[in-house]
């Protein structure tokens, strides 16, 4: 995990760090601290004060940051939900870096894949393991996701057997974006699904984000890892799977 984003991650399950505090906390020099702050506010994704910084809880984080955080417990989840993924049957992935390792392990060979976001498209056209469909649109700032009035139009004309969705957040309530942007394009992928599953590792447990997407009763099952306190995957409305990141043989 890159500095930055240790930095970013705990800005966002703890709200405000003081330099001083977060340079003991990550054992480097407060100039250190100082340095990676004045890059991430330059890209927007905290905001600096006399001693310290917030997160800009409403801005996504840039792929490059996201995929570095947690890679162990994500490669465990997609490889996870991959194995539930049947033979014939048409998916639908989510926009993600979680839902993004769910392509990486899909093994069988007669399966029609739907995705909007560039990278998934890409993993599944180079390796030639499925029929992609891949739906087009207007590319969100920081990410690799297609979104927009066409990207909700394309959608509407098809019908999936399964569709996969990361989040930002998940609490008792449902699941969370950190911005409103998908919020309609993720409904509607929700709507042409015979089923559907989320991913997200257990870091998305309890955060803050502001805009609710779904509530847990839309959903079969959710995986996560093994980190996440069972007595509290036990109240969730929906089966909680988890997954031990230790087992994951691709480390």
């Amino acid at each position: 995990m890159t500095r930055q984003a240790m930095i970013l991650e705990i800005l966002q399950e703890e709200g405000f760090q003081s330099v001083v505090g977060l340079a003991q906390r990550l054992d480097v020099n407060p100039s250190t601290i100082r340095r990676e702050f004045e890059k991430l506010e330059r890209m927007e994704l905290l905001q600096r004060t006399h001693g310290g910084a917030y997160p800009m809880k409403h801005l996504d984080t840039p792929s490059a940051i996201k995929e570095s955080l947690h890679k162990r417990e994500k490669r465990a989840i997609g490889k996870a939900m991959a194995d539930k993924v049947l033979d014939g049957q048409t998916i639908l992935l989510d926009s993600g870096s979680t839902t993004l390792e769910v392509a990486k392990h899909l093994k069988h060979s007669r399966l029609t894949v739907v995705t909007n976001d560039l990278r998934i498209g890409v993993e599944i056209a180079e390796r030639q393991s499925a029929h992609l469909v891949f739906i087009g649109g207007e590319l969100l700032p920081n990410v690799y996701t297609l979104w927009g009035p066409s990207s909700v139009q394309q959608i509407e004309h098809l019908r999936v057997d399964v569709a996969i969705f990361g989040a930002d957040t998940v609490d008792e309530q449902g699941i969370f974006n950190t911005s409103s942007y998908e919020i309609e394009l993720k409904r509607t992928m929700r709507s042409i699904a015979k089923e559907a599953f989320f991913v997200a590792d257990s870091s998305k447990f309890g955060r803050e984000a502001l805009f609710k997407v779904f509530d847990l009763d839309q959903f079969t099952a959710g995986i996560t890892d093994t980190m996440l306190d069972p007595i509290r995957a036990s109240h969730f409305p929906v089966p909680i799977i988890t997954v031990n990141p230790r087992n994951d043989s691709g480390i």
